[in-house]
């Protein structure tokens, strides 16, 4: 890996963050963002804490459409793998950010794994599941 690729890659991922609270329109004191790609496949998807709720991208009055947010997401995930060419750095196949407006907190986990193949599981499975453990906290 070159120099240079951890802020590379921080700043993309600020470019997500960014484009989960432009959608949420000042609505969203936490962001929920998932990325998942293989060479075959490509999912992006959101959901946000508000008013202390977690909800979809779908429940959220925003001016955008969902299916316009969802694909500038998707479409943005080539701009990972240029980067990770780059840095000569291995793209993941999967990565979960949790932003917290109110304090400015920042989280991210990155698998390498591609576990559609060897657990059969879909991403929007998984997705799907971290939505439903937030609700529950």
């Amino acid at each position: 890996m070159k120099p240079g690729y951890e802020d590379a890659l921080t700043d993309l991922q600020s470019e997500y963050i960014s484009l989960c609270l432009e959608y949420a329109e000042g609505m969203a004191e936490e962001v929920f963002a998932y990325i998942y790609r293989t060479n075959t496949m490509r999912m992006f998807n959101a959901f946000f804490r508000s008013d202390g709720k977690i909800l979809a991208a779908s429940q959220l009055p925003s001016s955008c459409s969902d299916e316009e947010f969802l694909d500038l997401g998707r479409d943005d995930i080539s701009k990972l793998e240029a980067l990770c060419e780059k840095y000569e750095a291995p793209v993941p196949n999967e990565i979960k950010m949790q932003y917290n407006a109110k304090t400015g907190k920042f989280d991210a986990h990155m698998s390498y794994e591609d576990y559609s193949v060897k657990d059969k599981t879909t991403p929007m499975t998984v997705f799907m599941n971290w939505l439903k453990e937030e609700r529950a906290k």
